[in-house]
């Protein structure tokens, strides 16, 4: 593996730790989510449906009415820190980054940027197509959206199906951007950008 390619994917897992921890500080702040009373009683009743489980009726409790309920509950009652959570990554991955010369932390701290084609300049909707492809916010959305359009057993089976897609997108990228000579992931060729060493002329032409 190449430079570039292990200080992007160190970068990577930086950005999405420091993400995950920034969500996870935002989700316990009750104001931010109004039904957060709701979730918590819903939060017991997994827990208690978790105690239970074993090796035998792993299946059985996976596939009953009771486990899909809980589950479309935890979900809708959290849709505001799902909203959130786009915000977050948007504001981060796609504001930030343009502001910070086209780095995020991860990206600063390896000395590694975002640019176009021929090194040249990203525009603002490049950057946004890029990080939308990247870190699945399309597929959020549509799970999002798929708690209000369905009962529980829709949603359970919508939402299996919208994590299956996107975690293969997920293994895919990392893929390309393993076995790729230039690193670009599905992201990077949709989006025409790449990553490269920073550079004071990169990105201002």
């Amino acid at each position: 593996m190449n430079n570039i390619k292990f200080r992007r994917i160190s970068a990577y897992l930086i950005d999405y730790l420091f993400v995950f921890l920034l969500l996870t500080m935002l989700s316990q702040i009750r104001v931010l989510n109004p039904s957060y009373e709701e979730y918590a009683e819903s939060y017991v009743r997994y827990e208690e449906m978790m105690d239970d489980l074993t090796v035998d009726n792993a299946v059985e409790i996976a596939k009953s009415q009771e486990y899909m309920q809980v589950n479309y509950d935890l979900s809708r009652y959290s849709v505001s820190i799902s909203i959130i959570s786009l915000v977050v990554y948007l504001a981060y991955f796609v504001g930030f980054q343009k502001w910070n010369n086209n780095q995020t932390l991860g990206k600063k701290l390896f000395n590694i940027q975002v640019v176009g084609n021929e090194n040249k300049k990203v525009g603002w909707l490049q950057l946004l197509w890029r990080e939308v492809v990247l870190y699945n916010l399309i597929w959020e959305v549509l799970a999002i959206v798929s708690i209000w359009v369905f009962n529980y057993e829709g949603y359970m089976y919508a939402s299996s199906l919208l994590t299956f897609i996107a975690g293969a997108i997920i293994w895919v990228n990392i893929f390309f951007v393993v076995i790729r000579n230039d690193s670009r992931g599905i992201h990077d060729l949709l989006a025409k950008t790449k990553v490269v060493e920073r550079d004071e002329d990169n990105g201002n032409r």
